[in-house]
């Protein structure tokens, strides 16, 4: 019989933290961060939804705002980089990185990832109004 993992609070905040990154509730965010944690899907879950061993607010806290610390000074070496590599180096690539990294960071600030305009068309019709009258 296998013994149980136990996790910490930081271990736990940690991968709740990287579910937020990676879009969760979003189809495939639970099931990638549990592989690459090697953590059970129940489990994580159970996390992420507070339903078992909620993770304590303070400690997520911290770990959230540590990688939004990180991500920010990832975006910014990145960006310094592509101007020395523009030259040499697949600047698409560098872009690209650049772009999901911000995309990680605006799902962390609790900010949209896309913009979105709708625009709502409201049309009279005359011929009926005059005729109601």
């Amino acid at each position: 019989m296998r013994a149980k993992r136990r996790y910490d609070d930081k271990f736990r905040a940690n991968a709740v933290v990287m579910l937020e990154a990676a879009g969760y509730p979003k189809t495939g965010a639970l099931s990638q961060v549990s592989q690459h944690l090697n953590v059970p899907l129940n489990t994580l879950k159970g996390w992420a939804t507070a339903a078992s061993n909620p993770v304590p607010a303070d400690v997520r806290t911290e770990k959230k705002g540590e990688l939004i610390d990180l991500l920010r000074a990832e975006i910014r070496a990145a960006l310094a980089e592509a101007e020395r590599a523009r030259p040499d180096a697949n600047y698409r690539d560098l872009i690209t990185g650049v772009g999901i990294m911000t995309d990680k960071l605006q799902l962390l600030s609790d900010e949209p990832t896309e913009n979105v305009n709708n625009r709502i068309v409201i049309e009279y019709d005359t011929a009926d109004t005059a005729q109601a009258i």
